[in-house]
């Protein structure tokens, strides 16, 4: 998280968080497997090949362990409820498919649409489990925000999201539904236990400013556009239409949208004209909003725009709702953690990419070990 003359800069009129806080992974091994519980397990899929598959491997898994292993085709999700009360159900389990085929925001958002068809007709006494094979792609890392809002929202639920990776034998997966742990978000790597932790962390690193170009997109332009004049921007690009007076720089407004295509080149053009260095960008489109359309999709048209002239900094824009959950927060959640996972993708291929949280921080009081750290 950047604070600093960045945090001071960009928050006149609005309330920055000023708590530092960080999703941690401890190392947290399987508790044991408590003796004699039977019951069934119902297997739902996104119907991507490399979900059906991954559910028979796993039904199989849970059929030699004792357990019984059942299936509901998508166009049947309307008897659901009916299945659930006819026989003892320990747990509901979406299996996602390949991260490949959520590399497209919307396809992402469709798939958040299929998850909440299933939790919406789920009663209570059944625990919910998403099983993601993500590799770090925010098209399916977003749903930690969607599992920490049903904490707050449906707590009976008892929402988890487990993250494997390839070398996952299904008998993790197995032993991991069994165990009845806990913990509400797991990534298994290379046979080993991680579990997010909420912990607090020192404020880290401040934004430069000075000669150079710099995109800004959102309601926080203006006040981020004087700051910026005030540190010997150059030049300074924003998206939409703002009044942001005499900031003693060269201001461009770009008119558009920055979800619509070719806005975002429009930006990045107008910011490089005549050879000047692309220094920064801030992303807080969406921001105030629920986030997805101009949020997100705005995030992947900047990260296309800019492929041949990365900036030195780009901050993007969320709110404390992706770390905390909200009820009813569903969609700003979801965008929110989609952003921070996108970031992160960006950092694991050498891009810049921080995220700065916008609004105070409602720490929920939970019985959650995602909590325990604090």
């Amino acid at each position: 998280m950047v604070t600093g003359p960045a945090e001071r800069a960009l928050s006149p009129g609005v309330p920055f968080a000023t708590s530092s806080f960080e999703v941690t992974w401890p190392e947290v091994p399987l508790p044991p497997v408590p003796p004699g519980r039977p019951g069934a397990w119902l297997l739902l899929t996104d119907e991507h090949p490399a979900a059906l598959g991954r559910a028979v491997a796993l039904a199989l898994g849970l059929a030699a362990a004792g357990g019984d292993a059942l299936s509901l085709p998508r166009d049947d999700l309307d008897e659901l409820p009916g299945f659930l009360a006819e026989r003892p159900v320990r747990g509901v389990v979406f299996l996602t498919g390949s991260p490949y085929a959520y590399h497209d925001p919307e396809a992402a958002q469709e798939l958040l649409l299929s998850v909440l068809s299933v939790v919406g007709r789920l009663g209570p006494g059944v625990r919910f489990h998403l099983l993601t094979q993500s590799g770090g792609e925010p098209g399916l890392a977003f749903l930690r925000g969607l599992v920490r809002v049903l904490a707050v929202e449906r707590p009976q639920l008892r929402a988890s999201v487990v993250d494997f990776d390839a070398r996952s034998d299904v008998d993790v997966l197995v032993r991991e539904l069994r165990s009845a742990a806990p913990d509400d978000e797991v990534r298994w790597r290379h046979d080993v236990r991680y579990a997010a932790r909420l912990a607090r962390v020192p404020f880290d690193g401040a934004v430069p400013g000075g000669p150079g170009a710099y995109v800004l997109t959102g309601d926080l332009g203006p006040a981020t556009a004087r700051w910026l004049a005030d540190t010997g921007a150059t030049r300074i690009v924003l998206c939409g239409r703002h009044d942001v007076g005499r900031p003693g720089a060269d201001v461009v407004v770009v008119p558009g949208d920055i979800a619509e295509p070719g806005v975002a080149e429009r930006l990045v053009a107008a910011a490089t004209a005549d050879g000047l260095p692309l220094r920064g960008m801030v992303h807080a489109a969406g921001v105030l909003s629920s986030g997805w359309r101009r949020g997100v999709l705005g995030a992947r048209r900047l990260h296309e725009a800019t492929a041949d002239t990365s900036p030195d900094w780009w901050l993007l824009c969320s709110s404390p709702t992706a770390l905390f959950g909200a009820p009813g927060g569903t969609a700003r959640a979801t965008a929110d953690a989609w952003l921070e996972a996108f970031a992160a993708w960006r950092r694991s291929r050498g891009l810049p990419a921080t995220i700065i949280r916008v609004g105070p921080a409602h720490l929920p009081k939970l019985p959650r070990p995602y909590f325990s750290a604090l």
